[in-house]
């Protein structure tokens, strides 16, 4: 029923500034831009997983974490941190399972960075 592939989609305030973000800060791949309509998608790293974004009037930032995996958790945030990520804390470590760490986008949607263990 379900063809292959996921995406997830935010409303934002300034997709030209969100897509700066996800592109050069988070090194996502621009999948398309319509600044007519004030529309845009990124390619995560993940085969056929896109993040799109719609420009709003008014933006009620997502609770529901989108969930990054990475190899090397503390190699990602320092890499991260020099490109002007702002993490919330602290990497946190539930022993024997994952590491994780949290930040935001630009209008506050969160994002978590995970390492299995």
């Amino acid at each position: 029923m379900y063809k292959p592939g996921f995406t997830l989609w935010y409303s934002v305030s300034d997709v030209e500034r969100t897509l700066e973000f996800y592109t050069e800060k988070l090194g996502f791949e621009m999948d398309s831009y319509d600044k007519e309509n004030g529309m845009g998608s990124v390619h995560t790293n993940t085969k056929e997983c896109y993040i799109g974004f719609s420009e709003a009037e008014q933006v009620v930032p997502s609770t529901a974490a989108a969930v990054f995996e990475v190899e090397d958790i503390d190699a990602a945030v320092k890499k991260l941190t020099e490109k002007g990520i702002v993490f919330n804390g602290e990497v946190s470590t539930i022993p024997e399972y994952v590491k994780l760490i949290s930040f935001k986008d630009p209008d506050g949607h969160h994002m978590e960075l995970s390492q299995t263990l």
